[in-house]
């Protein structure tokens, strides 16, 4: 392990955030900042990770509004001495969006694109501008910023400009240093300038300056210069270098003098951005992918040259790690269908061109030249934005999926940055692979092909010193070999914590000392996001991962954790990777979407219960605090589907809250929302008195006041006649179903709300060929378990299991209609229950399903002929549908009606979510939810367009905030069946 120079332990690198008066310091900043000042435990916890291997606890949190509140932190930062570390999505892997002093979230508020000028190709922005939200306001010019990262959907611009990110596609597009044309700036002095490329009259003008802008211009032009042979020899001579700082921008002293290029790839060290000027290109007219399919590794990395003289726009691997966690993945397993077989390895090739006709020739010509010199044993290619979109999808999830893997062991990222030249891959590769082996372990393998970059991730378990030993040994031997083959240790993902300790070693003493003068001249009093790039801690500091096996804290539970190693295992699932972070698209995470909250991210919920399982929030489970951090989440289930190391929050929320009520106690609210099953039960013997007081205006207002039931809502409606008594009449007589029996899952909503979905669901099934049959069931326990009451959950479970055990035993599918309740017998009851009753709920589990599943799966659905409805139909589906089945039954059954328009709604949670849209403090996120696509669709849609929602809450909430009627698929479905015989 290389050691700090002497100079680095004489003279200190960056100001000491312990020596800083935090109170002092955060009262200064609430009273100057018009955004969110948050200095609370907490709030320093959730900070304290980004997606990297370390942990460290910030001394406090700005979430500036607008940029003069940046300039204003940094003003009043620097008269504390207090350190600063800019943040964007928190998605840094080597560790560069933690540090110790003031945490700068960009994220939330400085979101605006502040110009788009098509004809010249350029936009100015915030740093807090998402890429993706980015590249959709671009398309319609026919625009995109060329930088592709992974992690698009919540990658920061900012956070690229300070990564200097690149992507996929770096082979044509380069690197984001390549796109920038100017930066705003705040100094560590505290002034704002704009830097750009200056030259002649307006350059010794800049030099002219007082101050340290002037600094800047007189100063790093002529260091960068008398270095010029030194940068010659040791800056890696591949295009994917991003580690030290970019000196060799101004070596040239023919050139302009552009500081921003220095400011580029400085990940935050130098200046905090405030703005950037950005050049864009055009999308391609045309595009196509070939995956290719490889018996290992090996063979893979032995096609990459053959396939770059094809000159393609990107080449990705895939190793088979990665393809093997994508079987447990249902959100991937429409992607893992693209593959023929089982490899061990892919290729994914990606051709560009002015035509569909251009890209096939391309794609044709290159599978004819991989056949011909025997690289692969199956190739696919894909033309179609679908078909390429998921076999992108297999790429994005690379990181997310490998961390997924259970147990302490994990693929960690500490040399996955390295690149050499494309036509040395095959023998680098080979020689990583033996270091990696030489230490007992094996690595997941993936990235940038085309440009010999490859993200390498041994696994490791930093729960004990061997492992964290090996760490060391991979780190230092990889950064040899990295130096033997001439490439560069950082590529994409930068320095951080993870590669600044080598920062001398790659490139030598003199140009570290000229790395050091760059940070002086920037940072004189070292403010800006220490310990990165130069004056780093050693490799093993501040890892997050405990220590030892004895530091891992055991916690019982309710619910069965074993899966997952218990329940901290389970919360540390969570990698960091922000994938929660989305908000163009997808389910997760509703609360976030809402907010824009790191508070409210599934991230930011592990972050705060992991703190709190590892003793380091006062209260434990018990803390105020965290149940405000967990309260917003709405138990969608998003995650458990959507985010690629599938952390289930709504599990973890259902437990924590089972822990904190035992030692809070229940209110009463809770209380009766845990049980409604008994007051719909009084709600039918009442009705029709129970709706009218409960819809009045004095009921509501007290229920507000007394309950914190938000009197704007109205309850749902009482049946007099409830769907068990109908059925039971109407049934009398009923024909033996030829194709058998079937025992239908009549939820509580179905039973005392609207018992005509229950019909609907009896007519649909009859006419498929089934006898329906009931069962003496209780409620589900879906609301015991939202509300934490997990011991009602656990006699609701014992309960149904003993009822329906019998008919599953006999072979009658169990089939439901509303999603959350149905769906709980799949997922929450095999984890509820121990014993006898276990493996009675797993075959419970595999015997049930929702309406829709079981007429697709039995092939039933030729039975069903419906008559034609020319007509719109929006779709709106349940969450729990979406995460555990997904939308594709639903649909299929749907498009059984000729001439229905369908239209399947990208949304996130309606905003409902059972009890929590009723409760007072919840009704504007539960508004913020609905208001975000499914509200306004609604309201657009035509006044003879059809909404269909499975959900009982999802049609409350439908109803509540457009004042249209939301009905069942089966209702709709039952109604135009073209005849029952």
């Amino acid at each position: 392990m290389p050691s700090r120079s002497a100079r680095d332990t004489q003279v200190p690198e960056h100001a000491d955030a312990s020596r800083v008066d935090a109170e002092g310091l955060a009262l200064k900043l609430r009273g100057a900042v018009e955004g969110e000042v948050r200095f609370d435990r907490l709030s320093r916890e959730l900070y304290s990770t980004d997606a990297s291997l370390y942990q460290i606890r910030p001394l406090g949190v700005v979430v500036p509004r607008t940029r003069e509140d940046v300039i204003r932190t940094v003003e009043i930062c620097r008269e504390y001495g207090a350190p600063i570390t800019p943040r964007g999505g928190g998605t840094s892997l080597a560790g560069q969006a933690v540090g110790p002093g003031v945490q700068l979230d960009c994220s939330k508020h400085l979101t605006r694109i502040l110009e788009i000028d098509a004809a010249a190709r350029t936009a100015r922005v915030e740093p807090g501008v998402v890429l993706d939200n980015f590249n959709a306001a671009l398309a319609p010019h026919g625009l995109q910023f060329g930088p592709d990262v992974a992690t698009s959907s919540r990658a920061n611009l900012g956070g690229m400009i300070a990564n200097n990110s690149s992507g996929a596609h770096s082979i044509i597009y380069g690197k984001t240093i390549d796109h920038v044309l100017e930066l705003d700036v705040v100094l560590a002095d505290g002034a704002v300038c704009r830097l750009g490329p200056v030259a002649g009259e307006t350059l010794e003008q800049k030099r002219a300056l007082p101050g340290l802008e002037g600094r800047l211009y007189r100063e790093l032009p002529a260091l960068a210069q008398r270095h010029a042979a030194e940068i010659e020899k040791r800056f890696p001579k591949v295009m994917r270098r991003v580690g030290g700082y970019n000196i060799d921008a101004l070596a040239d002293p023919r050139g302009p003098v552009n500081l921003a290029q220095l400011v580029v790839g400085s990940e935050g060290t130098l200046a905090v951005v405030l703005a950037a000027k950005l050049k864009l290109i055009a999308l391609p007219a045309a595009k196509g992918l070939l995956l290719v399919e490889f018996d290992d590794l090996f063979a893979a990395v032995d096609a990459v040259a053959p396939i770059m003289t094809h000159e393609p726009a990107a080449v990705e691997l895939v190793d088979k790690l990665i393809l093997d966690q994508i079987r447990g993945s249902a959100e991937l397993a429409p992607a893992r269908q693209m593959l023929r077989g089982n490899p061990g390895a892919i290729l994914i090739v990606q051709f560009f061109g002015d035509s569909d006709g251009d890209v096939a020739d391309k794609l044709q010509g290159l599978e004819r030249d991989l056949k011909k010199q025997r690289h692969g044993n199956a190739w696919t290619p894909a033309t179609d934005a679908a078909g390429q979109d998921r076999i992108w999808e297999l790429r994005r999830a690379g990181l997310g999926l490998l961390m997924s893997l259970k147990g302490d062991s994990k693929p960690y990222a500490f040399v996955e940055d390295t690149a050499v030249r494309t036509e040395s891959l095959a023998a680098y590769i080979r020689r990583f692979h033996q270091i990696v082996a030489a230490e007992g372990t094996y690595a997941g393998w993936y990235g940038h092909a085309s440009v010999g970059c490859l993200h390498v991730r041994p696994v490791l378990d930093l729960k004990t010193l061997a492992g964290r030993g090996r760490l060391r040994r991979i780190a230092e031997q990889v950064s040899d070999l990295v130096l033997e083959f001439g490439g560069s240790f950082s590529s994409e993902h930068g320095d951080g914590l993870a590669r600044s300790c080598f920062t001398e070693k790659m490139f030598g003493p003199t140009l570290y000392a000229a790395f050091r003068e760059v940070k002086r001249c920037f940072d004189p009093q070292g403010l800006f996001n220490p310990g990165k790039i130069t004056g780093a801690p050693d490799l093993l500091d501040s890892l997050r991962s405990p220590a030892t096996q004895s530091d891992v804290p055991e916690i019982a539970t309710r619910f069965d954790f074993s899966a997952e190693g218990g329940m901290y295992r389970a919360v540390e699932m969570c990698s960091g990777l922000g994938h929660c972070r989305k908000t163009l698209s997808g389910s997760m995470c509703p609360s976030y979407m809402a907010t824009r909250d790191e508070d409210h991210s599934t991230r930011g919920r592990a972050n705060a219960l992991r703190a709190a399982l590892e003793g380091r929030l006062d209260g434990g489970l018990n803390d105020e605090r965290l149940y405000q951090v967990l309260d917003l989440c709405l138990g969608c289930k998003a995650c458990k589907r959507e985010c690629p190391s599938a952390v289930d929050m709504a599990k973890l929320k259902a437990e924590f809250l089972d822990h904190y009520q035992r030692g809070r106690g229940v209110s009463l609210r809770t209380w009766l929302f845990a049980h409604v099953d008994r007051l719909a039960v009084l709600g039918c013997f009442f009705a029709p008195l129970a709706n009218g007081l409960g819809s009045s205006w004095p009921v509501r207002w007290l229920n507000d006041k007394l309950l914190g039931i938000d009197r704007r809502r109205t309850p749902p409606r009482f049946v007099r006649r409830g769907f068990r008594r109908t059925f039971r009449k109407q049934s009398m007589g009923q024909k033996a179903g030829a194709r058998g029996e079937v025992v239908l899952f009549d939820d509580c909503w179905m039973n005392y709300c609207e018992p005509q979905t229950g019909l609907a669901a009896v007519k649909l099934l009859t006419v498929a060929g089934y006898t329906v049959r009931l069962a003496p069931i209780r409620c589900c326990g879906r609301p015991a378990i939202s509300a934490g009451m997990l011991g009602r959950a656990v006699r609701l479970a014992e309960a149904n299991i003993r009822a329906l055990s019998e008919h599953v035993r006999a072979g009658r599918p169990i089939v439901g209609v509303e999603p959350s309740c149905l769906l709980t017998l799949c997922d929450e009851y095999p984890s509820l229950v121990s014993g006898d009753l276990k493996q009675q709920a797993r075959e419970l589990a595999a015997a049930s399903q929702l309406i829709e599943e079981f007429l697709s799966e039995q092939h039933t659905a030729d039975a069903l002929r419906f008559r034609p409805t020319p007509a719109k139909a929006l779709v709106h589906g349940h969450c729990h549908q979406k995460a555990l089945v997904g939308m594709k039954p639903l649909e299929a059954l749907l498009r059984r009606v000729p001439r229905l328009d369908l239209e399947f709604l990208d949304t996130s949670c309606c905003g409902m979510a059972g009890s929590f849209g009723y409760e007072r403090e919840h009704y504007d996120v539960s508004e913020a939810c609905a208001e975000r696509i499914l509200a306004p669709a609604v309201r657009a849609a035509a006044p003879d367009a059809v909404v269909l929602a499975p959900g009982f809450s999802c049609r409350q909430q439908i109803a509540h905030f457009t004042g249209r009627e939301a009905r069942h698929p089966v209702e709709f479905l039952a109604e135009r069946l073209e005849s029952e015989d």
